[in-house]
């Protein structure tokens, strides 16, 4: 599993002392320009709401209605600068960019937290996968991950209803999908509305749909669009047909894609026959660089081409390759497969069938 960097939006938010109070619960948010200011700012917060202030003096003090839930934004020329309009005193510092809050236990203080437990982690995390060799990153990498995701979920459960909660949410990689489905159900109603939250919560909704068990969905592709007649194909001329076949969902340009085609390539050539077959399905992909592709690695078994999206939508498909076994009557038998656990599948699938 790759271990990608994600860069908190509510980066370098720092805690400062302040004691004045807000009225209403509203947020203060106050910023001194000094001799270079605008003439006006404009504050926002997600998409739904958003002001422009004058600056008097060189100076900016608003109020802002608290919303926990979304990023508020101070927009000027230069970078917008990221806070959370949580109920505290927030003071911006215009020559650094940053925002600060005087609340220790805040949304703001929070994902300040969170930005420095992750910068640490990846400095320490690179500095150990330079230190190994080839074999030990891969052990190191795996305990990372775990670790990284541990951490995150931790954060998330306390966080269910705050946009601190999506942050860390959008920062866990796991191909735990029934775990993913537990952190989703966990969210407040509100937060389960957010836009980014409603796609996950279909993502996953979709392969719970079409998970090992379930029967293939069928989706028609026109791989020629100068020639839709001749060239339009469904899912369904290839699988359910009364075969083993295994499917790879694929790209020209995907390098990881390549990699599994000698593993693919050998289970072909192992069991191809009356009960056995393999399709690959390009998505993403121009369909020259496909069949050029598919030329020049050698592939010959049966192909789809020019789907583009339309399968990796219906499945729930996030990344390529996406290796899938379905069964004789359509039945999927398993996902998600690469490497060794593609013969092991297949032979396995074959001789129960026996």
């Amino acid at each position: 599993m790759k271990l990608n960097k994600i860069i908190l939006a509510a980066a370098a938010i720092a805690m400062v002392a302040c004691t004045q109070a807000n009225p209403g619960g509203l947020t203060r948010v106050s910023c001194d320009f000094g001799s270079e200011a605008p003439d006006s700012v404009t504050f926002s917060i997600g998409e739904q709401w958003d002001t422009t202030v004058a600056v008097v003096r060189g100076k900016v003090n608003v109020l802002l209605p608290v919303d926990k839930t979304q990023l508020a934004f101070m927009l000027t020329e230069a970078d917008p600068v990221h806070f959370v309009s949580d109920g505290s005193n927030i003071t911006i510092d215009t020559e650094k960019g940053v925002a600060t809050s005087d609340d220790p236990e805040g949304i703001t203080s929070r994902a300040k937290a969170l930005n420095e437990w992750d910068a640490a982690f990846m400095d320490k995390f690179n500095a150990e996968m330079e230190s190994l060799d080839e074999a030990q990153q891969e052990e190191y990498l795996d305990k990372a991950v775990e670790e990284y995701n541990a951490h995150y979920f931790e954060v998330l459960s306390q966080n269910t209803d705050n946009v601190v909660g999506l942050l860390a949410i959008s920062s866990i990689q796991t191909d735990d999908d029934a775990k993913m489905v537990e952190a989703l159900g966990s969210l407040s109603d509100e937060l389960r509305q957010d836009p980014y939250i409603q796609k996950l919560i279909n993502l996953y909704d979709t392969k719970s749909k079409t998970g090992a068990g379930s029967k293939f969905i069928d989706f028609t592709v026109v791989q020629d669009p100068e020639k839709p007649n001749k060239s339009t194909v469904k899912f369904s001329d290839f699988v359910g047909k009364g075969k083993f076949v295994l499917v790879d969902f694929w790209a020209s340009w995907c390098g990881p894609c390549k990699a599994e085609l000698p593993n693919i390539a050998a289970v072909y050539k192992k069991h191809k026959g009356k009960n056995f077959n393999v399709l690959s399905v390009a998505v993403w992909d121009n369909p020259t660089d496909t069949k050029a592709a598919a030329k020049e690695l050698g592939i010959k078994w049966d192909q789809i081409i020019n789907a583009q999206k339309i399968p990796t939508d219906i499945y729930g498909i996030e990344g390529i390759p996406h290796i899938m076994l379905i069964g004789p009557d359509g039945t999927i038998i398993a996902r998600g497969l690469r490497g060794d656990d593609i013969e092991k599948a297949v032979s396995e699938a074959l001789a129960s069938a026996k």
